[in-house]
C-alpha cells in the first residue's frame, strides 16, 4: 500500500469516527434525519403503488380520417404484360389450397382476394426499387425483376373482403391499427373498424339519445 493509500485510509477512518460521535452528541439531529429519511422513503413506496394502480379505462374513440392520395398515371390492370404472372399466383394458391384469408378469425367474411402487401400496383412508378430492395433484403437485376415481383407470391397474400377493402379493411384502417387487427385476440373487440358515413352517423345519432 502506497503512502498516499495508507493516510487516505487513515482519513477516512477518522471522518467516520467524527460522524458517528457527532449523531451520538446529537441524538436529537440523528432522529430527525432517520424520521426524515423514512418519510421520504413512504413517500416513493406511495407513488410507486398509485403509478402502478393507473389503468386507462376502456373506450371507444371516433375518428374522422381525410387523405389526399397521389395515384400515378398506369394502365389498367388487365393491360398490364405482367397481369397473367397475378393471375397464375392465384391459380397456384388455389390448387395448394391456400386460398383463404390469411386471417382466418372469426371477423373475416367475404371471398377471397388477392392483396399487394408491400407495394401498390397502382404505386408501382412511385416506388424506388432500390428502396424496395434495402428494405425486404432483395435484389432486382433489371426493372422488369421489379415490376414481375410486384405481381408475384412475395408481394402478394390473400385477404377477405372484410380484411381486404371493407369493415375491417387494410385499406381503409390505417397501417398502426390494421396490425393490431391482423393479430387481434379472438373474443376481443377488433383494434379499428371501418364505418361509412350513413353507419358513422348512425352512430353518432345513437349516442346522442
Amino acid at each position: 500500500m502506497g503512502l498516499f493509500n495508507r493516510w487516505f485510509g487513515k482519513e477516512k477512518a477518522r471522518v467516520k469516527t467524527r460522524a458517528k460521535k457527532a449523531a451520538q452528541s446529537h441524538p436529537k439531529a440523528a432522529k430527525a434525519a432517520s424520521k426524515v429519511k423514512e418519510k421520504a422513503e413512504h413517500a416513493h413506496e406511495r407513488a410507486s403503488h398509485a403509478k402502478a394502480a393507473v389503468v386507462t379505462a376502456a373506450h371507444q374513440q371516433a375518428l374522422t380520417l381525410h387523405m389526399l392520395t397521389h395515384i400515378p398515371s398506369h394502365h389498367p390492370r388487365e393491360d398490364d404484360p405482367h397481369y397473367h404472372l397475378f393471375e397464375q399466383a392465384k391459380e397456384r394458391l388455389k390448387r395448394q389450397g391456400l386460398w383463404k384469408c390469411v386471417i382466418d378469425d372469426e371477423l373475416c367474411d367475404g371471398q377471397p382476394e388477392l392483396h399487394h402487401t408491400h407495394v401498390e400496383f397502382s404505386q408501382i412508378n412511385q416506388v424506388d426499387p432500390k428502396a424496395v430492395e434495402k428494405h425486404l433484403g432483395l435484389h432486382f437485376e433489371t426493372d422488369e425483376d421489379f415490376q414481375e415481383w410486384v405481381e408475384s407470391p412475395g408481394n402478394l397474400e390473400v385477404l377477405c373482403v372484410n380484411h381486404h377493402r371493407a369493415h375491417y379493411g387494410i385499406h381503409v384502417i390505417p397501417g398502426p391499427l390494421w396490425e393490431a387487427v391482423r393479430y387481434h385476440k379472438k373474443g376481443t373487440k377488433a383494434a379499428a373498424e371501418f364505418l361509412s358515413n350513413d353507419e358513422a352517423k348512425a352512430l353518432a345519432d345513437k349516442s346522442k339519445d
